[in-house]
């Protein structure tokens, strides 16, 4: 399997801290050192429809969707290993993601929490930016809140 052509599956829990090393992998540029706490409690919860996508034994990436309370679907943690990015892996997890969205929860706006590192890759899928605000997730990274409308 060549990250352009990724088989995504169900997240189990022995994959945490295969998705953990995904996301040590993205520190410090992508995502900030308290955030690994908050993956690890996320992963232990009842998150909604969590994926993975591995190479061997090693998972190479990841992200879910959850369904919020005024009815717009998150895009949540995703994320790609660092090494892999710009290869089209995360192009590949966010349309899979759209999909999944789409038939666990029919054409609701899909909106994700980003940096100012990937708001770019995210505008081009056609989210647009709602919210900015600088150094949200800790000295350096912003939070970046996007929107897309989804048709069915």
């Amino acid at each position: 399997m060549t990250p352009a052509e990724p088989k995504f599956r169900s997240f189990k829990p022995d994959d945490t801290d295969g998705v953990v090393a995904l996301l040590r992998s993205n520190i410090p540029k992508y995502f900030s050192p308290p955030e690994e706490a908050e993956l690890r409690e996320f992963l232990s919860t009842d998150h909604g429809p969590y994926y993975v996508a591995d190479a061997g034994d090693q998972i190479i990436a990841a992200g879910g969707i959850a369904l919020n309370k005024d009815q717009t679907v998150s895009l949540c943690w995703g994320m790609v290993r660092s090494d892999l990015i710009g290869t089209g892996l995360g192009k590949h997890l966010t349309k899979f993601r759209i999909q999944k969205a789409l038939e666990h929860f029919g054409p609701l706006p899909l909106v994700i929490s980003t940096s100012q590192h990937t708001q770019g890759f995210y505008q081009k899928l056609g989210f647009t930016l709602t919210q900015h605000t600088p150094d949200g997730f800790g000295p350096g990274i912003d939070i970046c809140l996007m929107r897309l409308e989804v048709l069915s």
